[in-house]
C-alpha cells in the first residue's frame, strides 16, 4: 500500500481531525490570532513548540510515527486549550452553551477514537515473516537439542497434510505423531477462533499473520526455515506503540539486507497462549510501562549472538540486571547487527 493510502486510513484522519479542532475553533471565533500583532505576542510560545516538533521530525522513523507523534501533541494542546476557554459560552444552533461542554465532548470523542480506531500495523512494503510460536522455538532451540526436528517437522506436514505451517512433534515407536487426529482438529477449531476474535477486533482488513494454523503471505510453513541462516527476531505485542513504530524501520531492513542467509522475522508474542512463556525465556518484560518492546535478538543454529535493547549485564543464573535504551531506528539495528556485513563472512561476532 502507497504512503498516501496508508495515511489516509480512518485511525490517522480521525486523530489529525481531533489535533486541528482547537486552532480551528480558535482562528473560527478569535480571527485577531492571526494578526501579526497576536503571534508576535504568543512567540515565546510557539518557539519552543517548534523546537520540539523539530526534534519529533528528526526523530521520527516512518511518516505514520510522525503522524502519530505530532496528533498526540496538538490532541494534548487542545484539550488544555478548551479547558482554558471553558468560561466563554458557546453559541450553537442559536443557542449559548456553557463552554465546559467542549472540554467534555473533546475528551469523550478521544476516547471514542482511541477505542474504535486503533493504529494499524504496518501495511507497506516488507519481507518480514512472520513467525508462531513453534516456528520461534524451532528457531532459538540450538542444533544439538533438537536435530531431527526439521525432518519430522516435514514428516508430520505430510502424515497430516496440513495447509499450515508445519510443527516439531515427537513420534512414538512406531514413528508416529504422539497427537491424535482429535487433538489436530481441537487445535485448528481453537485456531480459527482466535483468528475470527481478532479480526473483530482489529476489522477485516487485519493484515496480522496469526497462529491459527492459516498459511499467509508472510509466513512460511517450518520446513522452510533454517536455522543455519541469521535470524534478526523481533518480539512484539499488538499493544504495544513502539512496535507499531518500528514496524516500517523492520521492513526497510528486510528489504534493504534481504540475502539468502539473512533472514528478518517478527512474532507478535499476546497473539499466543504461550506468550508469557515466550517473554519469560528471552527476559521481555511485558509491563504497559516496559522499555523492552520491540526486543531485537540475532539467532544462528538456534543461539542469541546479539540483541536490542543491548543488555547492562547479568549476574549468575542468566537474570538480567538491565537493559540500554535504543531509538528503534534503522542506523541503530544496522550498527548493532552489523547488517552490511551479515551474512557474508566478515562479522566481527562470528
Amino acid at each position: 500500500m502507497s504512503l498516501i493510502g496508508r495515511l489516509l486510513h480512518p485511525h490517522y484522519l480521525a486523530n489529525a481531525a481531533l489535533a486541528l479542532s482547537y486552532p480551528i475553533h480558535q482562528i473560527i471565533n478569535h480571527p485577531d490570532l492571526l494578526s501579526t500583532a497576536s503571534i508576535g505576542a504568543y512567540s515565546r510560545y510557539l518557539l519552543p513548540a517548534m523546537a520540539l516538533i523539530t526534534i519529533k521530525v528528526r526523530g521520527a522513523q516512518s511518516p505514520e510515527e510522525l503522524v502519530s507523534v505530532l496528533s498526540l501533541y496538538m490532541k494534548v494542546f487542545s484539550l488544555y486549550g478548551y479547558w482554558a476557554v471553558s468560561n466563554e459560552p458557546l453559541e450553537f444552533w442559536s443557542s449559548d452553551w456553557n463552554g465546559h461542554w467542549r472540554f467534555v465532548l473533546y475528551l469523550f470523542a478521544w476516547t471514542v477514537v482511541f477505542i474504535a480506531l486503533p493504529q494499524p500495523p504496518y501495511q507497506g512494503p516488507s519481507k518480514v515473516i512472520w513467525l508462531d510460536s513453534a516456528q520461534l522455538n524451532y528457531l532459538t532451540t540450538p542444533n544439538e537439542k533438537k536435530s531431527k526436528g526439521k525432518g519430522r517437522a516435514d514428516d508430520h506436514s505430510n502424515l497430516k497434510n496440513r495447509n499450515s505451517s508445519a510443527k516439531i512433534v515427537e513420534l512414538n515407536e512406531d514413528d508416529e505423531p504422539l497427537d491424535s487426529e482429535e487433538e489436530f482438529e481441537e487445535e485448528q477449531q481453537q485456531g480459527q477462533d482466535r483468528h475470527s476474535h481478532h479480526h473483530h477486533e482489529h476489522g477485516e482488513h487485519c493484515n496480522h499473520e496469526h497462529g491459527d494454523g492459516l498459511l499467509r503471505p508472510h509466513q512460511k510453513k517450518t520446513s522452510d526455515l533454517d536455522p543455519s541462516h541469521y535470524w534478526i527476531i523481533a518480539f512484539n505485542a499488538t499493544w504495544s506503540s513502539p512496535c507499531r513504530y518500528f514496524e516500517a524501520s523492520h521492513a526497510n531492513c528486510s528489504i534493504k539486507y534481504d540475502r539468502v542467509n539473512v533472514h528478518f522475522a517478527k512474532i507478535d508474542m499476546d497473539l499466543f497462549a504461550d506468550g508469557d512463556e515466550i517473554a519469560e525465556r528471552f527476559k521481555i518484560n511485558l509491563a504497559a510501562t516496559t522499555l523492552d518492546l520491540p526486543t531485537l535478538i540475532l539467532f544462528k543454529d538456534g543461539k542469541a549472538l546479539k540483541q536490542l535493547p543491548p543488555k547492562i549485564a547479568t549476574k549468575v543464573g542468566g537474570d538480567v540486571l538491565g537493559k540500554v535504551g535504543w531509538d528503534r531506528s534503522v542506523s541503530s539495528v544496522e550498527a548493532a547487527f552489523e547488517l552490511a556485513k551479515l551474512g557474508t563472512g566478515k562479522e566481527s561476532f562470528v
